[in-house]
C-alpha cells in the first residue's frame, strides 16, 4: 500500500487524538477568557465606575481576577497537552521510520543522509502540525464567542466579522500555496545533501585513494548551494505569506 503525506498526518493525528482533544477544549477556554477580558472590563465601566459603587467595583474586579486565572491556567495546561501530543507523534514517526529501515522485507530508498533528514526535519514538521490543531480549534472558538459578544452589542459590527472572516481565511490559504511548495522543495534539496554528505563521509579513504577528493567536493558544493538556494526561496516565501496574512488581518 502507497504511503501518503495525508495518510501520514492523518495516522500521526489519530495516535494523539486524546492529548489534541484536550489541548483544544482548554485551548479554546484560553481564547474564550481574553474575549471576555474587555467584555468584563466594559461592564465593570458600565456599572461600577460611571455610577461610582464600590462593592460593584470589587465584584467585577473579582470577576475579571477569576477569568484570568481560568484563561492562564487553560492556556498553560493547553500548550502542555499540544507539546505533548507533538512531541510523541515525532517519535512514534521516528520509531515507524526506524523499524521500516531496518525490516529485512521493508528496505529504505535513498542514501543514508537523506533517511536521517527525513527523521528529523519532517518529522519534526509533522510534529508541529498535530502540536497546531488545538490553536485552530481555539480560534474558531474565540471567533464564535466575540461573533456572539459583537452581535449582541452591534448587528452591524458582528455580520462585518462573520462575513469577513471566510474571505480571509481564503486569502490566507492561498497566500500559503508557494510556500507549501517552496517548503517541499526545500526539504527535498536538504535531503540530497545530507545524503551526498554522509555518503562522501562513508567513502572519504576510496576518494583519497583515487585522487577524487576535489571532484567529491565540487559535488557536494553545487549540492549545498542548491540547498540554500531554496531554503531562501522557502524563507522569501514564508515571509511573503505572514506579510499577506498580516495585511488581510488588519483590513
Amino acid at each position: 500500500m502507497r504511503v501518503t503525506g495525508r495518510s501520514v498526518l492523518r495516522s500521526a493525528i489519530r495516535g494523539q487524538r486524546r492529548h489534541v482533544a484536550g489541548a483544544a477544549v482548554l485551548a479554546a477556554g484560553h481564547q474564550a477568557g481574553e474575549v471576555l477580558v474587555p467584555v468584563v472590563i466594559g461592564a465593570a465601566i458600565d456599572t461600577a465606575v460611571a455610577t461610582g459603587s464600590l462593592p460593584r467595583l470589587l465584584l467585577w474586579l473579582g470577576v475579571l481576577a477569576a477569568v484570568f486565572a481560568v484563561l492562564s491556567t487553560s492556556y498553560r495546561f493547553a500548550e502542555r497537552k499540544a507539546q505533548r501530543a507533538g512531541e510523541q507523534a515525532a517519535h512514534d514517526l521516528r520509531l515507524r521510520l526506524t523499524r521500516r529501515v531496518l525490516d529485512p522485507h521493508g528496505g529504505a530508498d535513498g542514501l543514508p543522509g537523506t533517511l536521517v533528514s527525513i527523521a528529523t526535519g519532517d518529522v519534526k514538521r509533522v510534529g508541529q502540525l498535530v502540536a497546531a490543531i488545538p490553536y485552530g480549534v481555539a480560534g474558531l472558538a474565540a471567533l464564535i464567542v466575540s461573533s456572539a459578544v459583537l452581535l449582541t452589542s452591534s448587528v452591524t459590527l458582528g455580520l462585518v466579522i462573520l462575513l469577513g472572516t471566510p474571505p480571509v481565511l481564503w486569502l490566507s490559504q492561498l497566500a500559503g500555496r508557494p510556500l507549501e511548495r517552496r517548503s517541499h522543495h526545500e526539504q527535498e534539496r536538504a535531503a540530497e545533501a545530507s545524503g551526498l554528505a554522509a555518503d562522501l563521509v562513508a567513502g572519504l579513504r576510496v576518494l583519497k585513494g583515487i585522487g577524487a577528493e576535489q571532484a567529491a567536493v565540487q559535488r557536494y558544493r553545487r549540492t549545498s548551494q542548491r540547498s540554500l538556494a531554496a531554503a531562501v526561496r522557502a524563507a522569501r516565501a514564508h515571509g511573503m505569506h505572514n506579510g499577506a496574512v498580516l495585511a488581510a488581518t488588519g483590513i
